[in-house]
């Protein structure tokens, strides 16, 4: 699987770097205004965005097909999309992490701890997404596979707003609004546990991926 790595790294190695560029001088800028919250989402966005970059590259030149050629197997090449996306999250989220520590301790008014699970929030966002991404993706192309992904994400966010007055959902927001008084060690875990299940998540959309692709006819 080196070779697909390496072929995958090379084709969008560009926009990986605009992508970390992009990172930077967004939070740079938003840390200057005191809107580090920008940071968590942005990471969200941009893990959301590489999915579909890395497979439009693949299918406006072709590689697609050709890869098939290739002394290769059908899971390499599927691993590969998976490695290498995985590798750019962890990247942007490093950065965004180590962002989020300077301004902090530049700013004694924001809490570390409400800033940091926030961004493991949106890191386990950011894997969950890309993971339902690459399953429509390789199942119904990379066109509808988008749009299909559109849905999955707006219509939650509709129904959130369309259920906001019920009642269960006004028990929910007040037990998401008493997570300000858990004490540190009971938060790390609450976001631990969810990053592990979008991380399980994500390693499912891998093995779902491997089986559609294993029988993916071009």
């Amino acid at each position: 699987m080196k070779a697909m790595l390496y072929a995958d790294w090379r084709s969008v190695r560009r926009s990986v770097k605009a992508i970390l560029w992009v990172v930077l001088v967004m939070s740079v800028a938003a840390s200057a205004f005191g809107g580090v919250m920008v940071v968590p989402f942005m990471l969200t966005m941009l893990s959301l965005m590489f999915p579909a970059t890395l497979m439009n590259t693949d299918h406006a030149y072709g590689w697609d097909k050709l890869s098939l050629t290739l002394p290769v197997s059908r899971r390499d090449v599927v691993g590969s999309k998976f490695t290498v996306s995985l590798l750019v999250n962890l990247a942007a989220f490093a950065l965004s992490t180590v962002l989020i520590l300077i301004f902090t301790a530049v700013n004694r008014d924001s809490s570390l701890a409400e800033n940091l699970f926030s961004l493991i929030a949106c890191e386990a966002a950011g894997l969950l997404l890309m993971g339902v991404q690459f399953v429509l993706i390789l199942k119904f192309g990379t066109e509808r596979g988008r749009y299909l992904l559109m849905g999955v994400v707006w219509v939650p966010i509709i129904l959130i707003n369309v259920l906001k007055n019920h009642p269960a959902a006004n028990s929910l927001v007040k037990a998401v609004g008493g997570m300000d008084s858990w004490p540190v060690t009971r938060l790390a875990g609450f976001a631990a546990g969810i990053l592990l299940l979008c991380a399980a998540v994500y390693v499912l959309c891998w093995h779902i991926g491997n089986g559609i692709y294993e029988k993916r006819e071009f």
